[in-house]
């Protein structure tokens, strides 16, 4: 008897306890909005609470949050607003999406749900999607992304992941997505990107991206705008499958160089960004130059820029080459290099005086814009015309000639295995100081006869030619030296850099990320 009234007791507890958890929320909207507009405010919904779905209808189709604290979509919302076209719920402390959830509201178009900490997608949770155009999931706690999630949204445009600890992205369930035209997967983790075919915009900014992908079969893409900036590419090849790119975002990557033929079918290219690269060479092995508004190529290791490796990009209006080390620069060699150039900057590098006196003549005379901003030079350095610039007494090539002929001849003159010499320019250096021995011996042996005034004039006279040869020609043999040792250092400056830079890729290839699950910051581990 008394275990069946326990038992009548604990049910009846139990069915009061749920009574007592389950709670109603005030879903009146705030006056003075936008008509068909819903604003709620001070909304507080956690995940334990049992909300009442009891509630009056509204026609309204713009539903906000402001205040609010829901860690959850309760079901009421969908009974009391079945008609939402627009559902923008940003920082309200969002947590989850169950099964089917968007689906129930079938009007649905825009979505955004930033700025809250979801950490997974159910595959189904947008249902049928039928009329959905955007989804915006940006900065939130998504580590994975499944295109099936997608399947369905025919009308989707828009989709912004940006700002999550994406590692991976199922791409391929959704490339038959036709309407869908921008994606935004920037600031992740994401270690590859596929390009699917009916893409226009991607933006796929601050990742762990080296690899670039495409959809399977697929031989024709749309993507116009591709921004893949601070990355870790260094291979670019996959490029010159996208005939329609309209601008480029390459910039904080790996690439050592490039070559311009890469962009050759990319009529509409307009804006090209390879700064902060390591680039120290381009080419163009195919001459079939391409109209450009913008080129950057600043921050790189370019040391020189001849006119046959730029043809590919000859044609740019704007040319950005500040801070690399370029000591020449061929602009124009006749007016068919750089036709349509109207502005350029060349502030930072280690030009040769002699050498960019010259280029800014050449550009001067074909009135362009030279951006050269004042600058504090190096000891080594001299200001001219607002750039810094090494005054070598010659041009840089001309240097270079001289010091080959230079060795030519210490090669010619260097002393063969029988001790004689077999050069044809310096005999007289060498017969100099016998005359004067000889000239000597004459004068002070008593035996001999005293030498003749016109002969010891013409001695000294040729004495002193032979004086003032051997100081020209150890003066410039200094100076060789000086630019021997500087080149050396040069190269093996050059050299130390790029063993640096392959230490550091093999570093960073062998590195694994991870997330503070406490801090949110990713860490790498070697």
């Amino acid at each position: 008897m008394w275990t069946r009234v326990a038992i009548l007791l604990g049910l009846s507890l139990a069915v009061v306890k749920g009574q007592a958890t389950k709670t109603s929320i005030p879903l009146t909207c705030v006056p003075q909005q936008k008509p068909g507009t819903c604003l709620l405010k001070s909304i507080k919904v956690q995940e334990k609470d049992v909300i009442d779905t009891t509630a009056r209808v509204s026609s309204d189709k713009v539903l906000l949050f402001e205040n609010s604290q829901l860690e959850y979509l309760p079901d009421v919302l969908f009974g009391k607003f079945p008609m939402v076209e627009t559902l923008q719920a940003t920082a309200i402390g969002l947590k989850k999406l169950s099964s089917n959830t968007i689906s129930k509201w079938p009007y649905l178009k825009h979505v955004d749900l930033s700025d809250n900490m979801v950490g997974t997608v159910p595959d189904n949770v947008f249902g049928l999607c039928q009329n959905l155009e955007s989804i915006r999931m940006a900065n939130n706690r998504l580590h994975l992304l499944n295109g099936i999630t997608l399947m369905g949204c025919n009308k989707l445009k828009q989709l912004n992941v940006s700002s999550n600890q994406l590692i991976h992205m199922d791409w391929e369930p959704a490339s038959g997505l036709r309407e869908l035209e921008q994606v935004d997967v920037s600031n992740n983790l994401l270690p590859a990107l596929t390009i699917s075919r009916y893409l226009k915009k991607i933006i796929a900014r601050n990742n762990h991206i080296h690899k670039l992908t495409t959809d399977a079969g697929s031989f024709i893409f749309m993507v116009e705008y591709l921004d893949v900036s601070r990355n870790r590419l260094n291979n670019i090849d996959t490029l010159a499958r996208f005939a329609k790119l309209i601008h480029i975002d390459l910039s904080y990557n790996r690439l050592l160089s490039v070559d311009f033929a890469l962009f050759k079918h990319m009529h509409s290219l307009r804006e090209l960004n390879l700064a902060n690269n390591n680039i120290f060479e381009v080419a163009t092995s195919d001459h079939k130059p391409i109209t450009l508004s913008l080129v950057d190529l600043s921050n790189n290791e370019l040391t020189r820029l001849f006119a046959n490796d730029s043809k590919g990009i000859s044609s740019t209006e704007k040319l950005l080459l500040e801070n690399n080390f370029l000591v020449s620069f061929e602009v124009t060699k006749g007016l068919a290099n750089f036709p349509r150039m109207r502005s350029i900057s060349l502030g930072g590098n280690d030009w040769v005086c002699n050498d960019i006196e010259a280029t800014l003549a050449e550009l001067n005379a074909k009135k362009l814009t030279v951006v050269a901003t004042s600058q504090k030079c190096a000891p080594h350095q001299i200001l001219k015309s607002g750039l810094c610039c090494r005054d070598l007494g010659s041009t840089f090539d001309e240097l270079v000639l001289l010091k080959s002929e230079k060795l030519a001849e210490i090669q010619r003159n260097s002393p063969t295995k029988g001790g004689s010499f077999t050069s044809t320019v310096k005999p007289t250096f060498a017969s100099a100081p016998a005359a004067t021995q000889k000239s000597n011996v004459k004068v002070s042996s008593p035996v001999n006869a005293p030498v003749s005034q016109t002969n010891n004039a013409e001695v000294g006279k040729l004495t002193n030619s032979f004086s003032d040869a051997e100081k020209r020609t150890a003066a410039t043999d200094a100076q060789l030296v000086a630019l021997r040792n500087e080149n050396t250092a040069l190269k093996s400056s050059l050299k130390r850099t790029q063993g640096e830079i392959r230490t550091l890729n093999e570093k960073l290839t062998r590195c694994k990320s991870t997330v503070n699950q406490r801090t949110g910051q990713t860490v790498l581990i070697d």
